[in-house]
């Protein structure tokens, strides 16, 4: 089986990805080919779901992309769904307080350690061919990515960083200056403030650091500032920049 996202930033890989809000395998099969390390499967605000995460992960089986799934917001057991199906990194959007990382841990881990429901034969176990899925170890292999939105949640960040399970945390600067009142002003100075708080915080504890490629900067000014992954970009992004490049005056 091919490295997983978590052993790749175990290694120390640095990873550029994309979110992708379209729901196609046929997409998902194209960006395989593009040189990306990972791509954001986005079941929050993108069309797809289940069936469509199975037929997407089919068509990146295979090449070097690794996918992890955004959870619609709240629906901690929906997590546990993909993992039953094969996702090996989900991201959990509107983290704001170390209760609901704890919620977030708790739904994609086994008792004694969590509440999920241990099916038999399930995809993600390899039909129940994979001896190895429910140990400790093989439970651990899943990447849990908290996502970093609002002030609440960096005004949280330690108590959210302290909470073991969550490997990853995800600063979403889009939705953090919404939270301040200052929807998009991503040159504000409350908001920059806030960004470079979490990002303090979340590197002192020694977790992953991730978000989308902050405004004015290059992934590699934010690899060298501590990032592990940054997602640069989205699939509609490519469709449509792709097409306005076609058109003359």
């Amino acid at each position: 089986m091919r490295e997983s996202l978590k052993q790749r930033m175990a290694a120390g890989e640095k990873l550029v990805g994309a979110v992708m809000l379209m729901s196609s395998p046929d997409v998902a099969e194209v960006l395989s080919f593009s040189g990306l390390g990972f791509v954001m499967i986005d079941h929050e605000h993108g069309a797809g779901g289940l069936h469509e995460f199975i037929a997407q992960s089919r068509a990146m089986k295979g090449s070097d992309l690794a996918a992890m799934v955004r959870i619609p917001s709240g629906d901690f057991r929906y997590a546990a769904r993909l993992l039953d199906n094969g996702a090996r990194a989900i991201v959990c959007p509107s983290v704001d307080t170390q209760e609901e990382a704890q919620a977030f841990v708790r739904a994609c881990r086994y008792p004694p350690n969590g509440e999920r429901g241990a099916g038999a034969g399930l995809r993600g176990a390899a039909f129940g061919t994979d001896a190895d899925y429910y140990s400790s170890e093989g439970e651990a292999e899943a990447l849990l990515i908290a996502q970093i939105e609002s002030e609440r949640a960096v005004e949280n960040v330690d108590a959210i960083c302290a909470v073991d399970g969550i490997d990853m945390l995800l600063i979403g600067p889009r939705d953090l200056s919404a939270s301040i009142g200052k929807l998009n002003r991503f040159d504000d100075p409350q908001l920059l403030a806030l960004l470079e708080h979490a990002e303090q915080r979340i590197l002192a504890s020694g977790k992953y650091l991730a978000s989308t490629l902050h405004q004015g900067k290059t992934c590699s000014e934010m690899f060298a500032a501590g990032y592990s992954a940054i997602l640069a970009g989205k699939d509609v992004d490519f469709l449509l920049d792709g097409a306005r490049a076609l058109m003359v005056d």
